[in-house]
């Protein structure tokens, strides 16, 4: 783990608050200030490097060269600091963070995690399109991207598996599993959620459920609770999961007749009355 990457996990009381600009940046962006960029959580060597590579980014912006090219050179030589990098590119650019952030991922593929934790901790905003953009770039790297994204901002599994599967739907086994490995307890309704709005990926995602249960089997793995299984037993009917396919889950214990029959159950035709 990184210095910048540590710096998520510093305690609020541990934190050191830093302002680096008394004024906007050389370059800034009409309308938005680069000074609602949090910094706050930055060591002050961290922020001694942000304003190295501003001057740096400063000198190259003023002999025209364009701040993806700028970024991309600069990462090239100096991937170490590619956390600092971002952040002066950020300052100059707030509006750009998620195509800063795709010119990082294309030059250096493996810096896809540092790009996600940069993103999350300073520009939280641009977290969800920056999840995009990187499996857009990258979708080998998904694996990766879904699992850091979790771990970063666990309170936002729906979001990332659904942008996730939006972004690259023929892996969405691969996020699905990734999701559930990484978020035992939430995963489940995170399905549910992306199948509601994507129907297309359904049978997909049931497949790949069914696969994390089967293939990573462990008396320590926490199982979805009760409600969960019956908002996936609904969704899974609703978007034509066949009751015999869901038998497996019934055999291997983690569902129970009365839950099936409660959604599957046709519903007896009503006889007139006299």
């Amino acid at each position: 783990m990184s210095i910048f990457s540590a710096s998520l996990f510093i305690a609020p009381a541990v934190a050191k608050p830093f302002n680096i600009y008394s004024a906007e940046p050389t370059n800034p962006v009409i309308g938005v200030k680069a000074s609602e960029i949090d910094l706050t959580a930055l060591t002050e060597r961290e922020v001694n490097l942000i304003k190295k590579y501003n001057n740096v980014i400063d000198d190259h912006l003023n002999y025209n060269f364009s701040i993806t090219r700028t970024v991309r050179i600069l990462v090239n030589h100096y991937p170490q600091h590619v956390n600092q990098i971002l952040v002066a590119a950020y300052q100059h650019y707030p509006t750009r963070i998620p195509l800063i952030n795709r010119a990082v991922i294309q030059v250096e593929p493996a810096l896809t995690s540092d790009v996600l934790t940069t993103t999350h901790l300073v520009a939280p905003q641009a977290f969800d399109e920056t999840i995009a953009q990187a499996i857009d770039v990258e979708p080998s790297y998904i694996d990766d991207i879904v699992t850091t994204a979790t771990q970063l901002a666990p309170e936002k599994l729906d979001t990332i598996v659904r942008v996730a599967i939006v972004s690259e739907p023929r892996m969405s086994e691969t996020v699905v599993k990734s999701a559930a490995e990484s978020a035992p307890n939430g995963f489940l309704d995170a399905v549910v959620s992306s199948i509601k709005e994507i129907p297309q990926v359904t049978k997909s995602a049931f497949v790949a459920v069914r696969d994390f249960f089967s293939f990573n089997e462990s008396d320590e793995r926490q199982i979805p609770e009760a409600e969960q299984w019956q908002r996936f037993i609904v969704e899974a009917k609703a978007q034509g999961i066949t009751r015999a396919e869901l038998e497996w889950f019934k055999e291997q214990g983690y569902l129970t007749e009365e839950q099936i029959a409660q959604v599957y159950s046709e519903r007896k035709t009503r006889q007139p009355t006299n």
